[in-house]
């Protein structure tokens, strides 16, 4: 599945332009627009893999100002894309520790290796924020640290490149895939049972056909999956 980008940008030619150098370039643009509010509901929805972000924009929030409630509310790199290139622009920019900045005009190699630059950059940091210990581990959520504990997760679902992490009491989402996740868990007890699946087998409450029973959820069993899956269940 492609990256996806969303862009914020007043100037419609310029946002068609870019969107144009993206679609070559074989990300998808799951989004534009030229507002601080659409964009905070799009991103949202959308969950976009990265956001370009103009500084200059409609309405009373600039691009640094909706920089920092992005960085409030979501786990998402973003690259300023301006022709602002003033000392006191550049001071605010600074402290929003963005991905990037470009300065436009651009050209499509220099706005694919940012691009590309970011998301690694990113990846990498989530790697170093899922601390992994012998019970428990902490993610990344909005700015701040959050305990899981290992025995209380339930299971682990794919989504697009994040994973859902559904413990005994909430639904926590990172920006990991599902591979990556239970490389990180690192515990024998949590085994893939399907392509969007890891789940405890310590939670396991039935096995009825082709799906295992977690807290009332019915889970697939893949068939590449389930001779590992019998191995670990105990039979009288």
């Amino acid at each position: 599945m492609s990256t996806k980008v969303y862009l914020v940008e007043d100037e419609p030619l310029i946002a068609e332009t870019i969107k144009t150098a993206l679609i070559n370039d074989g990300y998808t643009v799951c989004g534009i627009t030229d507002n601080a509010k659409e964009a905070l509901y799009d991103i949202e929805e959308y969950k976009p893999d990265l956001i370009l972000l103009d500084i200059t924009i409609e309405g009373t929030i600039d691009g640094v100002s909706l920089a920092e409630k992005i960085q409030q509310k979501f786990n998402i790199p973003y690259i300023f894309l301006t022709s602002l290139s003033d000392p006191e622009t550049i001071a605010r920019v600074k402290k929003t520790n963005p991905y990037g900045y470009i300065i436009k005009p651009f050209n499509e190699a220099g706005l694919r290796s940012n691009i590309e630059l970011a998301l690694h950059k990113h990846q990498q940091e989530n790697l170093s924020d899922l601390t992994t210990y012998n019970t428990s581990f902490f993610i990344k959520n909005k700015g701040e640290l959050i305990k899981i504990v290992k025995e209380e997760i339930l299971y682990v679902e794919a989504f697009d490149n994040y994973a859902y992490i559904i413990t005994e009491h909430a639904k926590h989402i990172i920006s990991y895939t599902l591979k990556k996740v239970q490389e990180k868990i690192n515990d024998a007890n949590f085994i893939r049972v399907h392509r969007s699946y890891v789940i405890n087998v310590n939670k396991i409450e039935a096995l009825i056909d082709n799906y295992v029973v977690i807290n009332g959820q019915n889970i697939p069993v893949g068939k590449s999956y389930k001779e590992q899956l019998m191995s670990k269940i105990s039979l009288l």
